[in-house]
């Protein structure tokens, strides 16, 4: 799926964001369960999806205002209680520490990261909230597209070459300068959902812009350790789920971070 194909699930809202999200989640799971099943060590894979299902669930925003139960933070007790269940689960069923750790990781990096998608989507409303997820989308194509044009043609320092050798100090700045320019041009257009000035527009740029590539190497570290070129190969010839996803699971839960500082 493209970007245009992502606004539109975006700009529809819950009825079709949600089960995308569902869908990243279950199918991502599966992956990270294949990789470190390389490594000798296997994921608490229901709990990992039924639990992250749940934490999506969670992330919806108009569940804190529900019946009696106004402003209870439902997605902190949903991830105390299934960071909590891991660690139970382990006492009662062999002790797998490494399975346990695993699984734990794979919760905050997949299932919790993506439910910033629904608090973007829905803050500070629904109209609004089109706009600020689709902010974080654009930073991170434009990093992509900015990293990958300079790195390949004036690249030579590389940044990371035990973890990804392709990754170059040329690269990284021509995706923020890239990052900069797409946000400055997306902001001009819709200006009423982000009063940006220059000060605030130059740092969102940047941070979303490092935080897209951080989030690239991490994945390709998690690769490297686990010995595997792609993720998964649901998408021919663009690898897994998580391949897509690299970017994005950094830079959504920044940009809500930013969004409440700014404004």
């Amino acid at each position: 799926m493209g970007l245009a194909g992502l606004i539109v699930v975006i700009a529809v809202g819950l009825p079709l964001l949600g089960p995308f999200l569902a869908w990243l989640v279950w199918v991502g799971a599966g992956e990270l369960d294949r990789m470190f099943a390389r490594r000798g060590v296997r994921l608490n894979l229901g709990v990992l999806r039924v639990g992250g299902i749940l934490m999506l669930a969670a992330s919806i925003p108009r569940l804190e205002n529900v019946g009696h139960y106004t402003g209870v933070p439902w997605r902190e007790i949903t991830l105390g209680v299934m960071l909590l269940f891991v660690l139970v689960y382990e006492l009662f069923k062999g002790a797998n520490i490494p399975r346990m750790v695993h699984t734990a990781f794979a919760f905050l990096y997949l299932p919790w990261a993506l439910g910033y998608a629904l608090l973007l989507r829905y803050a500070p409303n629904g109209h609004a909230g089109v706009w600020t997820l689709t902010l974080p989308l654009i930073a991170t194509f434009a990093t992509d597209i900015g990293a990958f044009f300079v790195g390949t043609r004036w690249g030579r320092r590389k940044i990371a070459p035990k973890i990804s050798p392709g990754k170059t100090l040329e690269g990284t700045l021509g995706g923020i300068v890239a990052s900069f320019v797409a946000l400055f041009i997306y902001t001009a257009l819709v200006r009423s959902a982000f009063p940006f000035g220059w000060v605030e527009l130059a740092a969102v740029s940047l941070l979303i812009s490092v935080a897209a590539q951080l989030g690239d190497l991490t994945e390709s570290m998690i690769k490297r350790y686990c010995g595997v070129k792609d993720s998964g190969n649901i998408f021919p010839g663009h690898g897994g789920v998580l391949d897509r996803l690299d970017s994005v699971i950094f830079t959504v839960p920044l940009t809500y971070y930013l969004m409440v500082l700014f404004t």
